[in-house]
C-alpha cells in the first residue's frame, strides 16, 4: 500500500509540473511592446471562429486568454505570451464577459528558457 501511494504521488508530480507559461531564468520575464487590447468585435469573432470546450468555467475569459495568446504569439514569436490586465470585470469576477473587450501585455523571457544550466567554465581544449 505505501508502494502504490508513494507511486500514485510520484506520477501526480511528475504530470503537474507541465505549465502554461514557460519558466524563465529568476528576473528575466520581461514586458515586450506595449500594451495592447483587444475590442469586444475581435474577441467575439475569435470566439465564432473557434470551438470553446464544454467543460470550460468560463467561457469569455477562455476566449479572451487565447485570443490575447495569440497575438502574443503572432508578434513576439512562440516563446511569448499574454497576460490579461483588465478590465476588472473580466478579471475580478468569475462572470467575468469579454464585452468589455481585454487588456493585456506581452511578455517573453529576456535571458531564455530554464533548460541544462550551461557550465561557466569553458572545456579543456583537446586539438592541441
Amino acid at each position: 500500500m505505501k508502494r502504490f501511494v508513494l507511486l500514485m504521488l510520484l506520477a501526480l508530480g511528475c504530470v503537474s509540473t507541465v505549465q502554461a507559461v514557460p519558466p524563465c531564468w529568476p528576473g528575466s520575464v520581461v514586458n515586450v511592446g506595449p500594451a495592447r487590447y483587444l475590442s469586444p468585435a475581435q474577441l467575439s469573432n475569435w470566439w465564432a471562429t473557434h470551438t470553446v470546450p464544454s467543460n470550460v468555467a468560463n467561457p469569455h475569459y477562455y476566449v479572451a486568454f487565447h485570443a490575447t495568446d495569440e497575438v502574443c504569439k503572432a508578434a513576439y514569436g512562440a516563446s511569448s505570451w499574454a497576460v490579461i490586465t483588465g478590465p476588472s470585470q473580466l478579471i475580478n469576477n468569475v462572470n467575468g464577459t469579454i464585452w468589455g473587450g481585454a487588456n493585456f501585455q506581452c511578455k517573453k523571457c529576456s535571458g531564455g528558457v530554464i533548460g541544462v544550466p550551461v557550465d561557466p567554465v569553458p572545456a579543456e581544449r583537446t586539438d592541441r
